[in-house]
């Protein structure tokens, strides 16, 4: 079985040996990647010397760096760990085992903070309001959906299609999990302080607001009927308030007063009912394309159970 350790990396010199060294010690029969995403210092060479092999990912952004790795590394099992050192390796044997025995599809890492400084406080309310949001969408109970340490088996990767340019790669990969019913395992590792001198790449407002706009969109293209209704409810209440208000105003004075808050009610009510018909068109057309999906997989697996017997 062939396990691949995929590690992105944007100036990392200071703590990407490390991550290599640890890797390497805990899990020696994995190969190790370095993909260095257009480093500006000697992160490349420090990953060389401690024992990657590096391939240089040239369009920028973490999403970009893992998506390309993915889909040039062969291997049975991946696993995703970022390059700051933040990620012990001391877990990794127990966050293997459920996708070696087939119970799992994905392990994510679910942080525990070993020291204070290793979450900023706005971190820590951002990742809590996200992770709440999502297990309310899409109703389940995950821990951590931004974790960086993962394990992912190859036939998860082999039929997500991932899209993600930048730091919201991890909850991308979560949702469609979720969605196309892969099964996710948390198991609780230690989360590390960076180590002097090692500064983070992630931009608390406008890479959160990403994540937040990922999310929302996600929902909206793998659950456009209810994304739909949602929508449709707002705009019907907001006219219905407004039109029982204007109501109230007539059966009181006999005149129809707020020409203009009576035509933002009549927008409303039709926005509402267009909004209604856009989801159920375009919640045909998703289930049409589910089962195309589905076909394409059927095909896939045959076609790789035919290289299998060719070997």
């Amino acid at each position: 079985m062939q396990i691949a350790v995929i590690v992105p990396a944007y100036n990392e010199e200071i703590s990407v040996g490390g991550v290599v060294k640890e890797f390497k010690e805990a899990l020696p029969e994995a190969r190790i990647y370095v993909g260095d995403n257009n480093s500006r210092d000697k992160t490349a060479e420090r990953a060389e010397e401690a024992g990657a092999t590096v391939i240089p990912c040239r369009i920028q952004g973490k999403g970009n760096a893992v998506r390309y790795m993915l889909d040039i590394i062969e291997a049975d099992i991946y696993v995703m760990v970022d390059a700051d050192l933040t990620y012990s390796a001391e877990n990794i044997r127990e966050m293997l085992q459920p996708v070696i025995d087939d119970k799992a599809d994905m392990v994510v890492g679910m942080r525990k903070q070993v020291n204070r400084k290793a979450f900023t406080l706005t971190h820590r309310i951002g990742n809590s309001l996200l992770t709440a949001m999502l297990n309310r969408t899409f109703k389940v109970q995950l821990k951590d959906i931004l974790s960086g340490y993962r394990v992912i088996s190859r036939r998860m990767v082999d039929n997500l299609i991932l899209l993600s340019r930048g730091f919201e790669i991890e909850v991308e990969l979560t949702i469609r999990s979720l969605q196309e019913q892969f099964r996710i395992h948390e198991i609780p590792v230690n989360y590390r302080r960076r180590i002097d001198g090692s500064e983070s790449k992630l931009s608390t407002w406008s890479d959160g607001f990403l994540i937040l706009y990922t999310i929302i969109t996600l929902f909206r293209d793998y659950n456009p009927m209810n994304f739909f209704v949602l929508l449709s409810t707002i705009f019907f209440l907001a006219g219905s308030g407004t039109g029982i208000y204007l109501f109230v105003i007539y059966l009181q004075t006999g005149l129809m007063y707020h020409i203009g808050l009576a035509i933002v009610t009549a927008i409303c009510i039709l926005l509402s009912v267009i909004i209604f018909f856009m989801g159920l068109l375009l919640d045909s057309n998703y289930r049409s394309w589910r089962m195309a999906q589905r076909e394409i997989r059927r095909i896939r697996a045959t076609l790789n159970q035919m290289r299998k017997i060719g070997e």
